[in-house]
């Protein structure tokens, strides 16, 4: 094996005699590429069409090493019926997206089983080419494209290295030859990338991505749910300010608005019973506007994420709906990354005038839940009456109780019963943000007054790199609306009268860790704020570059929209122009670069420089002669032996060793006239 190991290790290297050792030499240098090819695959794959390719993958390449034979026939034909039948038995099916590339996975690992001829190495490079395609079914992030772009460097590589025989350069020449051609075909791939016609969204925008499970808010609200997400850091969204931004403590990114109540969690209203007229919105001209663009990762649901209150939203890929409970949708679900620019008003009043019929489904009980609360709310109004103010008098009330009394904040409360706002109000008093909304909304309408949940984000945190807002899943957060005469809906956030650094600052490190770990979180930090800013760079300029912005583009070229005769015209003349100035750098005629004669060219160039230049009829031998007087002894002899040298690589010598090519080379540089 280890004699194995050191011939096939050298023949990477280049110079080959029996074709057994040049088909050995083609697969080693393939088999990197190869591995690269099915790395973006394995993690979304099932582990044991993982394992599967690997143990199939480490056959082959200890059967290169070692030199023994390959398999037989019928055991190759035993092991593609055999995961024919294991994908069928896993997906039921052998159609689709993931059952074909899992197909595909486990066949180029079969593959290798049977390279024997050229045939056998281009099927398998072709079979590479279309996983490298399909990697960009499940990721397109810049990780992914890098990888991509290093195995197709190798099987570049690879195919280059096959069309040698006995004699050919260097693994490093090789690999230079290879970046020459990506980087004549870079231009030709950016002309396409912006100018060929797109018909809807990005071109890897997969509407199967909708199916996947992804974390994030829930259709429901159940104490609990939230906290769960206290622990991801997965980017929500991402917001760039345009001017100013508001503090922290405004940062209410409204999503979900439930208001349907069963006793134990909260739902949106079904549609026949939501209320269908719009909130009316009052905007004061004296409020801030706010203007941000937000990109928002794909949820599968149609929800959008706005500051408190929307005045208008754009966006190129969808037409945002603001609901009648103030809630900004799409009318599509969102299955690909979303930029929308929005304004917001900081000073408004939604709904301030709003009659009883509208509001009585924000009232709602169910019957025989939570006793105490209902009673607790019964002597309230009792003792602060049915005055004009006494809806808001009660409202201060609940927080102050929130304030005053023993309640804490906290991600691992205990678990609730049945009557689960009974048991949080008057037993265990801590819980999440959802547990104080949640009880806060029942406290209210069980004294009379309107109140809803609005779920979302709170604050964020701030790429001090590229300046955008990162809102993660760990911001996700919950609060209450109330409805108060004259004033509209208002927001009554309870956490923030529990735990007010929850608002201020967001869930990030405490005051409480040690000195070690804030620098140890800090440089982390600074490392991933680095790397977030490429990857949203790479989201912004790259995968969300759809029809819209190409429009746009093109408007500035003077190109109307839908005019794709002008397209095509232009997309052909920028290609004739960069496929002519490739032709002109390239296939102009060049006389072979031989490393021999290219030594002997600049020992002659050294000579030339103290007068002692080689006539265009001399031979070298002729040469030194001539000029042998002018040297001293020690030149002389050295003189001679670099001319020895050179006569015998050039034309002794049908394939000079490289060894005593680059001692010639050594020589040449150290020779001083």
């Amino acid at each position: 094996m280890a004699t194995g190991l050191h011939y096939s290790l050298r023949a990477l290297g280049g110079t080959m005699g029996a074709q057994w050792e040049r088909e050995r030499r083609e697969t080693l240098f393939l088999m990197l590429p190869v591995a690269l090819s099915v790395l973006p695959h394995l993690m979304h794959l099932p582990w044991w069409i993982g394992a599967g390719f690997v143990v199939l993958f480490a056959w082959r390449l200890s059967l290169v090493l070692s030199g023994r034979w390959l398999p037989r026939v019928s055991v190759r034909w035993a092991a593609a019926i055999a995961c024919t039948a294991a994908v069928y038995a896993h997906y039921q099916t052998l159609l689709g997206r993931e059952p074909g590339v899992a197909l595909l996975v486990l066949f180029l690992g079969l593959k290798l089983m049977e390279m024997r001829a050229r045939r056998d190495l281009f099927v398998v490079i072709f079979l590479c080419f279309f996983l490298l395609l399909a990697a960009f079914f499940h990721s397109q992030s810049i990780a992914t494209a890098l990888t991509v772009t290093a195995a197709l460097y190798g099987l570049l590589a690879a195919m280059l290295t096959m069309q040698f025989r006995q004699h050919e350069p260097s693994i490093g020449q090789r690999l230079r030859s290879v970046g020459l051609m990506l980087a004549q075909a870079l231009p030709i791939a950016v002309a396409v990338f912006l100018l060929f016609p797109r018909y809807g969204g990005p071109l890897w925008g997969m509407s199967a991505d909708a199916q996947r499970a992804r974390t994030g808010l829930s259709d429901t609200m159940t104490p609990g749910n939230i906290a769960q997400l206290s622990e991801s850091d997965a980017i929500a969204f991402r917001v760039l300010f345009d001017r100013a931004i508001p503090p922290t403590a405004l940062l209410y990114w409204r999503g979900p608005v439930f208001g349907s109540f069963d006793g134990l969690a909260w739902r949106a209203h079904e549609a026949r019973a939501a209320p269908g007229r719009a909130t009316p919105l009052e905007f004061d001209t004296r409020g801030e506007e706010v203007r941000y663009t937000v990109t928002q990762e794909p949820t599968g649901r149609n929800w959008l994420f706005a500051l408190e209150m929307p005045v208008s939203a754009e966006s190129d890929s969808a037409r945002p709906i603001l609901r009648a409970d103030l809630q900004l949708v799409s009318p599509t679900p969102i299955v690909e990354r979303l930029r929308t620019t929005i304004v917001s008003g900081t000073g408004f009043r939604a709904g301030a005038n709003e009659d009883k019929a509208s509001l009585r489904a924000w009232l709602a009980l169910p019957a025989g839940f939570n006793p105490r609360t209902a009673a607790m709310a019964a002597r309230w109004r009792t003792e602060e009456g049915t005055a004009p103010l006494a809806d808001q008098r009660l409202v201060e009330r609940a927080l102050a109780m929130f304030r005053e009394q023993p309640f804490r904040y906290t991600l691992e409360p205990p678990l609730l019963g049945r009557d689960g706002v009974d048991d949080f109000l008057f037993g265990s008093r801590a819980g999440f943000c959802e547990h104080y909304a949640s009880a806060f909304a029942v406290l209210m309408r069980a004294l009379g007054i309107p109140a809803r949940i609005v779920t979302g984000y709170q604050g964020g945190e701030r790429n001090p790199v590229d300046g955008y807002w990162l809102v993660r899943q760990a911001d996700a957060h919950a609060w209450a609306e109330v409805w108060l005469a004259d004033r509209g809906w208002v927001r009554v956030d309870p956490t923030a009268a529990v735990a007010p650094q929850r608002i201020e600052r967001g869930l990030r490190l405490g005051d409480g860790a040690s000195g070690h770990e804030v620098a140890a979180r800090s440089l982390a930090q600074r490392l991933w704020f680095n790397l977030d800013a490429i990857g949203n760079a790479w989201n912004q300029w790259v995968l969300s570059y759809d029809r819209s912005r190409q429009q746009s583009l093109l408007a500035r070229l003077g190109i109307a929209a839908g005019d794709w005769q002008q397209l095509a015209a232009l997309l052909a003349g920028v290609l004739a122009a960069l496929v002519g100035a490739v032709a002109l750098l390239t296939l102009r005629p060049q006389l072979p670069r031989d490393p021999v004669v290219q030594a002997y060219a600049s020992f002659c160039f050294r000579l030339a420089a103290v007068g002692l230049g080689r006539a265009r009829h001399e031979t070298a031998s002729r040469h030194l002669a001539r000029i042998a007087r002018a040297l001293d002894d020690a030149r002389l002899a050295e003189a001679r032996r670099i001319v020895a040298a050179y006569e015998r690589l050039r034309y002794a010598d049908t394939s000079p060793d490289r060894a005593a090519v680059r001692h010639l080379h050594k020589s040449v540089q150290a020779f001083k006239p």
